[in-house]
């Protein structure tokens, strides 16, 4: 029941209506245990009851264990919202209103307890992963409640926005289209009512990027025994794996590593060629890249130089053949100091020349200084090879020398005679003969084999066979064997018995091997051989050793026997080539000669200190490929970086590189790079041409086996030289046709792409580019002088102007010497018409104004004047006063104005006039408002046009007045021996007289405030013109005092 305890319920009351519902109860969302309120407000009513779904709701004070309590306002109280099987608060509620004349219902109120489960009903895995540009849906059916939850999204703990890729669907589903690699990260389904908030397990999203190549192989050729490195750098997500193979073949193993992706190959060869494959694989796919390497094979010898001994004079060829692919070039390098000493196909130095497919060094006319190693290089872009042969000039060979002579032979009749006679003639070809003579004392006849004498057999071994003894054939035969290098005889006796003794067989030893110079100097050289291998030594065996030199008919032996395989050779002459033969020696006899030895020139070794073993084991090191030449680059026109590469370490066994270069057609050059250095930068190499680089190691004066080519061009430069003979033609009335002389391709350093014409007059210029070597133009006006220039350009830039032809437009023809330019008068004509009347008006105007001034009547001297001028040369206080120009006045007007203005007192002062003495004058005043100037210096108008011109300020000013000035007695300046008046003046402008130069009146820069003028008293107080300023009582202190003797006068009129 309600108490109606208002006026409003009263007044209702007795109107004799039903209640009113002033507040109706609203929907309502509550929590289970929550309280909650539904309120319900009316007027006129006695009492209020609540309904829900149809039944009136029981509240406390009917059911003291309810927890719903009606308010004394009528609104319903829960304390506490039930939702339980058995008893749930949830409901459509209203209120009804009643009162004695009727009952009146509220609207209708929904209850809703919200609740909400804990368990999601579909959620999306833990894990998702996705390629990169596909969509993906994670589903998400959040957990049953009431009201229903609102899902929302969670993206590394941050809520999804939607966008144009992201989105959540009606459903809850997180959708993402074109899936980034941004898009990987956790993501959490959550939902959330008025119950609360649920959050599914995180689902981790990884977004898969396909592998792809950061960096991939490239075909790469390289040469024969280098290493090569195979680039192959894969990126994607997750990481992928990467694995090389060979498409044709197995990698080689043992040579083959891989390090940071990349696949090394150490000492490749020709085998390796082929294409590898580098694949990179992961979840998200695979991905492969190949590359093709190409290994070139260094060239081969085919025909190497061999070893020569020739004749002072004598033509000597050296014979070299390389063949290789790509075809290799050969050079030879002669035996000199001089790194550069190579010969290049086609080529040829002092005597020595190389044939036009380079397999050919031939010598003309050598002379011992030709005498040295000569190397064949063969190179291409695989590598190089090298071959040597040693060249020794000698004014004479060595003669034939005897292998096996006749014996003396005791024949019984009708037997056989057999006399050996083997020459050993490696210089020349030699020439057996025999001879027979009866007795020591009778003449020699020549012995020949002839059908009708077929007793006597001349077999092609030298030797003498006779058939059938006879009685008469016992007597002396001797073998004689010439040869363009000398001759040798050796004799032998027949004797013819009837009977002898069979003779015993004898066993020579076995010759040696060649002799090796080990080492020599100026007299000594020490040989090394080897014994026979074919057979095995019979009793005792020594040697003996042989040796020729120069000069000599014959070969010597040396006064020794040798037990060992070597022995050293003393006492010979210095500067001489020996060569040298050994035997073997037992006591059946002399064995035949070994081959000869190299010669050998007795003097100082090219190394002291190493051994001829030593050295040729340096040799033979340096003959297998050491260095290859890696990378040339063109840093600029005319410098090229190369890099190189050592294939093993070289610390002891190179000394350095000797880096050679040579330009197409050009000759070789070379630079010598001291150290295990990897890079040399070479310079002064000629803009726009084909280059070939190769490197060649070197231990002292042995070099060693060249490196792989590399062929570069240097890029174009700006060309060296201008177009000549520039020539201007009149074609038309209205067109020029410029022509010139084009530059070649070797002046532009590269090609011609154009040439740039520049057509200049009076200071402005016009450009233009053409590919021609003229041009034609309209553009040039009458009555003007014109220059043209003209350079040529490539795509270097532009190179020199030629000389300017200067070029006039009515005559249309070249004119003046090369380089005079000619220029017409840059003014125009109105601007001289338009200055000329202003000047004149200006002129006419101030010497109206100044006649005005001057011709105006004076007044009455004041009675104190003649003191005032006394002390001061100019009249400032005459009513009539002129006024000099300053500076910027002489370039403008006069000003019309009498006194100047306060603004125009910057850089201004009074000129002071100096009048002669004992003349009476009308007082005449000149206060010139000059900027002051320097001592002893002239002062100059000066502007931006005309520096330094003197003013004649005579010409300008007015002349002074008819009537002179008071007398002042200033001194008579042109008086002998009298000394000039100097007036000064000091102000608080000038810092009372301490300086020449004025200070400055009041203005934005200062910071002291200054009137514009000072006030002057004078004695008798008359009125001044600084007075009509009404400025305050500021003095000028005005002094007049002789100057020193020998001291110029110092003025300030100008």
């Amino acid at each position: 029941m309600i108490d109606d305890d208002d006026d409003d319920d009263d007044d209702v009351s007795h109107t004799g209506v039903p209640p009113v519902i002033k507040e109706h109860p609203s929907n309502m969302v509550a929590r289970r245990n929550d309280p909650a309120t539904l309120n319900c407000a009316a007027s006129g009513s006695s009492r209020i009851r609540w309904f829900r779904d149809g039944e009136e709701v029981v509240t406390s004070p009917q059911d003291q264990r309810s927890h719903r309590v009606l308010l004394p306002s009528g609104s319903l109280f829960f304390l506490r919202v039930t939702a339980t099987r058995r008893d749930s608060d949830a409901g459509t509620y209203w209120c009804v209103a009643s009162n004695s004349y009727g009952a009146t219902r509220s609207k209708n109120a929904t209850l809703t307890v919200a609740t909400l489960a804990y368990d999601f009903q579909q959620q999306a895995d833990s894990s998702i992963k996705v390629l990169v540009g596909e969509s993906i849906t994670l589903p998400c059916r959040p957990p049953k409640g009431t009201p229903p939850p609102e899902v929302t999204w969670l993206r590394d703990g941050h809520q999804v926005t939607n966008s144009s890729r992201i989105s959540v669907n009606q459903d809850g589903d997180l959708i993402i289209t074109r899936a980034v690699q941004q898009d990987s990260a956790q993501y959490i389904c959550r939902a959330r009512n008025a119950a609360g908030t649920r959050q599914a397990p995180p689902s981790h999203l990884i977004v898969m990027t396909p592998p792809w190549f950061e960096e991939q192989p490239s075909n790469t050729s390289v040469a024969s025994g280098a290493g090569v490195e195979l680039g192959c750098r894969a990126r994607g997500s997750p990481i992928p794996t990467v694995t090389w193979r060979r498409e044709d073949g197995g990698i080689p193993l043992g040579k083959a590593t891989v390090e940071d992706q990349q696949l090394v190959l150490q000492r490749v060869t020709v085998v390796d060629s082929g294409v590898y494959v580098c694949e990179a694989e992961s979840e998200a796919g695979v991905a492969t890249a190949r590359a093709t390497l190409t290994v070139l094979d260094a060239p081969v010898l085919i025909q190497r130089p061999q070893h020569l001994q020739v004749i002072l004079g004598r033509q000597a060829q050296l014979r070299c053949r390389v063949e290789g692919k790509p075809q290799p070039f050969v050079l030879w390098r002669l035996p000199s100091l001089d790194r550069t000493a190579v010969l290049s196909p086609g080529h040829s130095s002092s005597h020595a020349s190389v044939s036009d497919d380079g397999t050919t060094l031939l010598l003309h006319q050598p002379t011992t200084q030709d005498t040295g190693v000569y190397y064949c290089w063969g190179i291409n872009s695989g590598g190089g090879v090298s071959g040597r042969a040693e060249l020794v000039v000698v004014t004479a060979l060595p003669p034939p020398v005897m292998g096996v002579g006749p014996k003396d032979l005791r024949v019984v009749s009708g037997g056989v005679a057999r006399f050996s006679c083997e020459v050993v003639s490696e210089a020349a070809k030699a020439n057996v003969t025999w001879w027979y003579r009866p007795a020591a004392h009778l003449s020699s006849r020549l012995l020949s084999q002839h059908p009708h004498q077929p007793r006597f057999l001349l077999p092609e071994n030298g030797a003498l066979i006779i058939k059938d003894v006879r009685l008469d054939d016992a007597g002396i035969y001797s073998c004689h064997v010439t040869a363009t290098t000398g001759s040798i005889q050796q004799e032998a006796v027949l004797n013819v018995v009837e009977d002898t003794e069979p003779e015993e067989s004898t066993l020579l030893p076995l010759p040696p091997s060649k002799p090796r110079i080990l080492d020599w100097n100026q007299t000594t050289v020490q040989l090394s051989w080897l014994p026979n291998s074919q057979g095995s030594k019979v009793g005792h065996q020594w040697y003996t050793v042989e040796y020729w030199r120069q000069g000599w008919s014959e070969w010597r032996v040396a006064d020794a026997v040798i037990t060992q395989e070597s022995c050293v050779i003393s006492h010979l002459s210095s500067g001489h080539t020996y060569t040298f033969l050994v035997r073997a020696v037992n006591s059946q006899g002399t064995s035949f000669p070994s081959p000869w030895s190299d010669p050998v020139t007795t003097r100082a070794p090219p190394h002291p200190n190493l051994t001829a073993d030593q050295v040729s084991g340096v040799w033979r090191h340096l003959a297998s490929p050491l260095v290859t030449l890696t990378k040339a680059t063109a840093t600029a026109a005319d410098s090229v970086m190369l890099s190189w590469s050592f294939l093993e370490p070289m610390e002891d066994l190179v000394e350095g590189v000797l880096v050679y270069w040579m330009a197409e057609g050009g000759s070789v050059e070379v630079a010598t790079i001291l150290g295990i250095s990897s890079t040399y930068h070479l310079h002064n190499l000629h803009p726009n041409t084909l280059y070939t680089f190769f490197i060649v190691p070197f231990w002292h004066s042995v070099e060693g086996r060249p490196s792989n080519s590399y062929h570069l061009t240097t890029p174009e430069g700006v060309p060296l030289t201008a177009p000549g003979n520039v020539r201007v033609t009149r074609q038309e009335e209205d067109s020029v046709l410029i022509e010139w002389s084009g530059v070649s391709t070797e002046e532009a350093q590269g090609e011609v792409i154009g040439y740039m014409v520049t057509l200049s007059h009076n200071g402005s210029q016009v450009t233009e580019t053409v590919d021609t070597p003229y041009l034609e133009t309209r553009d040039l006006l009458p009555g003007r002088i014109y220059t043209v220039r003209v350079a040529a350009l490539t795509e270097a830039g532009v190179g020199p102007f030629s000389a300017p032809e200067v070029v006039e437009r009515q005559g249309l023809g070249t004119a003046g010497a090369a380089g005079e330019v000619l220029y017409a008068s840059a003014q125009s004509a109105w601007l001289a018409y338009l200055l000329i009347p202003l000047v004149l008006l200006l002129l006419l105007g101030t010497v109206c104004y100044l006649w005005r001034v001057r011709h105006k009547a004076p007044p009455a001297s004041p009675p104190h004047a003649p003191p005032l001028y006394q002390d001061l040369s100019v009249n400032i206080y005459s009513d009539h006063k002129v006024w000099l120009p300053s500076d910027s006045e002489m370039d403008s007007t006069l000003s019309s104005s009498r006194l100047p203005k306060p603004d125009q007192l910057v850089n201004e002062y009074t000129g002071p006039r100096v009048l002669q003495p004992n003349h009476t004058t009308e007082p005449y005043a000149t206060t010139a408002l000059l900027p002051p100037s320097p001592p002893h210096t002239p002062w100059c108008h000066s502007d931006d046009h005309s520096a330094g011109v003197q003013v004649n300020w005579a010409a300008i000013l007015p002349p002074p007045p008819a009537t002179p000035l008071p007398d002042l007695d200033l001194g008579n300046p042109h008086q002998q021996g009298a000394a000039p008046a100097t007036c000064s003046r000091a102000s608080q402008y000038d810092n009372m007289g301490r300086t020449d130069h004025y200070g400055m009146p009041s203005d934005a820069a200062s910071e002291h405030t200054y009137e514009p003028y000072a006030q002057v008293i004078p004695s008798d107080r008359f009125l001044t013109f600084s007075s009509l300023q009404r400025c305050a009582d500021n003095k000028v202190r005005v002094e007049c005092h002789l100057a020193q003797p020998g001291q110029p006068p110092r003025s300030r009129m100008h």
